[in-house]
């Protein structure tokens, strides 16, 4: 799979989606190591502009189901990854997403912070820095939030070739995720 990259050396944000799925690719830029998360800035081109936005992800994340595909409660991440706004860029990519996603409303400005549950979708030991990690994220899914917010996406983790591959689960999820992401979308 060759990556297609702007003039800066980032991907091109929607270069993957297909079948009327908006997957993105992303940059991982200043990576660090703290005592209990990851935390980075991950980048892409669109439109011949950089979008992005910061993540911290739980940095000792485990394989979410055991060796039976049974779910394994206690590697269930409640706000294991978390989306910070990081100026205009995100402002910019949820721009990007609600025009991929053909939402009607206009998006302008990013929400300082949207956490996720987060599942690791893999059986065994998993090592961030080692390999791939595909993980589920699950958006509104507090007791207290309406249902119809909720939402799901795949955020697969490549940290030893320094991208992130964001993708859709399903279409129906775009609405709750562009107007979870963005203040006052309506």
């Amino acid at each position: 799979m060759e990556l297609k990259v702007s003039k800066d050396g980032l991907p091109i944000l929607d270069q993957f989606s297909e079948e009327g799925f908006i997957d993105c690719v992303f940059k991982i830029k200043h990576l660090q190591s703290e005592a209990g998360h990851y935390q980075f800035h991950m980048a892409a081109s669109f439109n011949n502009e950089v979008v992005g936005v910061n993540v911290k992800v739980v940095k000792g994340i485990k394989a979410g189901f055991n060796d039976n595909m049974e779910l394994v409660r206690e590697h269930v991440y409640r706000e294991g990854v978390h989306f910070i706004r990081s100026g205009d860029e995100s402002d910019r990519l949820i721009a990007a997403l609600a025009q991929l996603y053909c939402f009607k409303h206009k998006v302008e400005t990013m929400v300082a912070v949207e956490t996720f549950t987060g599942i690791a979708l893999h059986q065994g030991d998993i090592d961030l820095e080692k390999e791939t990690v595909k993980i589920k994220l699950f958006g509104k899914d507090k007791e207290t939030d309406d249902e119809d917010d909720y939402y799901e996406s795949f955020f697969n983790l490549d940290l030893p070739n320094g991208l992130v591959y964001w993708n859709e689960k399903d279409q129906s999820y775009r609405e709750s995720l562009i107007k979870a992401l963005s203040v006052h979308a309506v």
